[in-house]
């Protein structure tokens, strides 16, 4: 059976042979078609060349351009100076909820705030006050119920309740922005409020000039201009003391009166409270020039008064109807 099998293969080889010998030979490409299929190539291959070449003069340029941009960002944040917040005042004396917001923040109490900077609103709460030593001068208080914004070191914005400032006699720049228009001082004492009626604007010492949306006004001493809606403004003659000066008085920052004159006592409680001084008889005077004060005094200004006196042998009474105190010995 073997036998079988291997002849059969041999004649399989014998007839694949001779249908081989029945075949042509393969002709062979002519020059032109050779220098075709090489150029075909060569282009080919200059494209695929290209090509990478490209991709990777692209991941070198993002490279370097991340590199750059990474820099530049280190330098510029070390060329740029930090933001320093600006203080425009500093607090005196607080008492009740005081409140600070700032814009994009979330509101804070403001029991150990020290000092207020630029860009910081003040919030009041009921039976709530607070005094500042401004930045370029003078007293500035804060009553309750009171929205404050602290716009720079020259300017601030009443948003609701009431404020008062002192310019002690300095050329102190203060503009108070409302939405009735902007208060200028002139060297005075003063007081604005303001609701969601009317703002009122009154003077007890100087002048005060105000530059409505309708109309600019000025006030003198002992008159209030009331500016509501776009009316001309209202003025009315008013006292420089009294119930709606009272929450000035328990504003009023504490003073060192150890060593002073009980005449320097009487000068300080009087431009506090707006009342004025009589001597009974006239010759009180020359003893409160020359007498002086013994110890601290830590009060509003009523009762400092009254501390005040005791180590002078002075005694006093308040008229509130004709607001006088009377000196007498």
């Amino acid at each position: 059976m073997s036998n079988k099998s291997d002849n059969a293969i041999l004649e399989s080889e014998a007839s694949f042979e001779e249908l081989l010998g029945h075949v042509a030979a393969r002709p062979m490409p002519s020059a032109e078609d050779v220098e075709i299929a090489r150029n075909a190539v060569k282009a080919e291959w200059l494209a695929v060349t290209r090509e990478r070449k490209r991709r990777r003069q692209f991941v070198s340029l993002a490279a370097a351009a991340s590199v750059l941009l990474t820099l530049a960002l280190v330098i510029r944040f070390a060329l740029t100076p930090p933001v320093i917040a600006v203080q425009v005042a500093a607090i005196e004396k607080s008492y009740g909820s005081i409140a600070i917001y700032v814009p994009g923040e979330e509101l804070q109490e403001g029991g150990d705030l020290s000092s207020i900077s630029a860009g910081q609103t003040i919030i009041t709460g009921k039976e709530s006050g607070l005094a500042l030593a401004w930045g370029g001068g003078g007293s500035l208080r804060i009553d309750a119920n009171s929205r404050v914004a602290f716009l720079s070191d020259s300017a601030i914005e009443l948003v609701s309740g009431a404020m008062y400032f002192d310019s002690m006699n300095q050329n102190v720049e203060l503009h108070v922005r409302t939405k009735y228009g902007v208060i200028r001082h002139l060297g005075t004492q003063y007081m604005g409020r303001i609701d969601a009626e009317s703002l009122a604007v009154s003077v007890r010492e100087g002048r005060v000039a105000v530059d409505g949306l309708n109309f600019d006004e000025v006030a003198e001493p002992r008159q209030r201009l009331t500016f509501s809606g776009s009316a001309r403004p209202t003025v009315l003659s008013i006292s420089p003391y009294g119930d709606d000066w009272r929450w000035v008085e328990l504003t009023a920052p504490q003073v060192d009166l150890d060593g002073k004159t009980a005449f320097e006592l009487l000068q300080w409680v009087t431009r506090e409270t707006g009342l004025t001084i009589t001597f009974d008889p006239p010759s009180v005077e020359q003893i409160a020039r020359e007498s002086f004060v013994l110890g601290p005094v830590d009060a509003e200004p009523r009762i400092a008064l009254g501390q005040g006196l005791l180590s002078v042998s002075l005694t006093y009474g308040i008229d509130s109807q004709k607001g006088e105190i009377t000196i007498a010995d």
